[in-house]
Formats: C-alpha cells, structure tokens, sequence
C-alpha cells in the first residue's frame, strides 16, 4: 500500500516541514501552503485533505515543486530502484536527493542542477554530505559519466515529449545501466493496451509500473485513476518506439 498509506506520505511531509524553511534567494523562494490544503495524489485525482501545511519551491508564481502527496508517490519507484552511482536532473527542493542519500546501496549522487539560487538554498537546508556531488550548469553539457541509475526530473509535474529527446540525449551522453524520470509510470499506465503491445518496454520501466499499479490498487484509489491525455500518450509512445524498436 506504500507510498498510497496516508500515514506514509504524511510522515514524509512532516520530515522535510521540519527540515526546510522558508527562505528567498534572487528569483526563487520557499514556503508554505495554508493547513488543511487539498491534494491530488500521483496517477490519481481525489482531492483529501491534510492537516499538515507542504512546503512549495516557487519562481515567482511559477510553482516548480512541492513536498506533498503527488511528489511522494510519485518518486517512490525511483527512489526504489536507485543504486550504486546515481546522475539527478533537476535538485528542486532535494526531496529526491535526499532520500536516495539514505539508502545504503547508493554509493555516490551527482546531481545537475542550472541555478545557483536553488543550489544555495538546498545547501541551506541539508548542507553537504560525502556522497553527494552537486554540478552547477547545463546537464546536457556535462562531461561523460557512468551512471547505475539516472533520473530526470525537470518537468513541473507535466508529460512532455521532451521526455523521448532527454532520453536520447543523456544516453548519447552518458553510459547509463537505468534510466528514469518524472511521470514514467502514469504515462505507461495510460497507454492503450493494443498501442503499447507492439512497443519494446525496458523491462525495468515495466517492473516500476506493475509494482506501483498493485500499490495503487490495493490502496483502494484505481477507481480515481486520472490517465494523461491518450493523444499525448500515444505520440509519445510513437517517439519512444522509433528509439527502441
């Protein structure tokens, strides 16, 4: 039933309430949202309230990400599957990041991140830690690493078909043994089951999105499930099948 237990995702709300604080720096500022908020979860819309307020990353009104039920469940294969050598797009917040810092099988995490300001901010919050290696600048300009694990996180909670060019280019880039990023599983989840059979699916990504889908049905929300677009998801779907076929 994790991460769809509300005493799961709360517990982590209320972690990172405690750890980051609210905070401005040049374009990008930290906060909170009022008590009693409610929420959407991930591949889901049913609005539940919660008492705990969740902490928001904005660039002006520009709402990058936020600490709440959406994020938790939404990160929670990721952060699963996450091992040795890890490569992170986009710090955000650091929810992330830090959560795979926690895990023992995580021996290094280079994050790439292009504003100082969020930088500074994280590094306000969690300061440094000995796996961690923070790259300022343009990810798709790194120098060639090898990689575990690598997740792509840098897309304000949308499905895009930047997804498909971003895989292309980091796997030209970098010698990657597991790729992933933001919304992999709702997207797989909103496939047309006669438009996905003809697809060669990486293995892993169906194994992220079986997992998830038995959480998710056990917690009792599949019948709120909320797929994306099914227009979206096929030419999508078209663009990944042209990579992997």
């Amino acid at each position: 039933m994790v991460p769809y237990h509300k005493d799961y995702y709360i517990e982590k709300i209320k972690e990172y309430n405690n750890k980051i604080k609210p905070d401005i720096n040049g374009s990008f500022s930290i906060d909170y949202t009022k008590n009693n908020c409610s929420f959407d979860g991930y591949l889901y819309e049913h609005k539940e309230g919660i008492e705990e307020k969740v902490v928001e990353l904005k660039e002006g009104d520009r709402l990058w990400m936020r600490i709440s039920p959406h994020e938790v469940q939404g990160c929670f294969e990721s952060i699963k599957r996450a091992k040795g050598r890890v490569g992170v797009v986009g710090l955000g917040l650091g929810y992330f990041t830090q959560e795979i810092l926690k895990k023992r099988e995580v021996t290094e995490v280079i994050v790439y991140e292009i504003s100082n300001e969020i930088i500074e901010l994280y590094k306000k919050n969690f300061g440094e830690h000995k796996k961690l290696n923070i790259v300022v600048g343009d990810a798709f300009n790194a120098d060639k690493q090898e990689f575990d694990f690598f997740f792509v996180d840098i897309y304000e909670y949308e499905l895009r078909p930047q997804v498909v060019e971003d895989y292309v280019k980091f796997n030209d880039l970098h010698n990657i043994k597991e790729y992933s990023f933001w919304g992999l599983e709702h997207f797989l989840l909103s496939c047309p089951i006669d438009k996905i059979a003809w697809v060669y699916i990486p293995e892993e990504w169906m194994d992220m999105t079986r997992d998830l889908y038995d959480r998710f049905n056990e917690a009792g929300y599949v019948k709120y499930f909320s797929p994306v677009h099914e227009e979206l998801a096929i030419n999508i779907l078209e663009k990944f099948k042209k990579v992997f076929n």
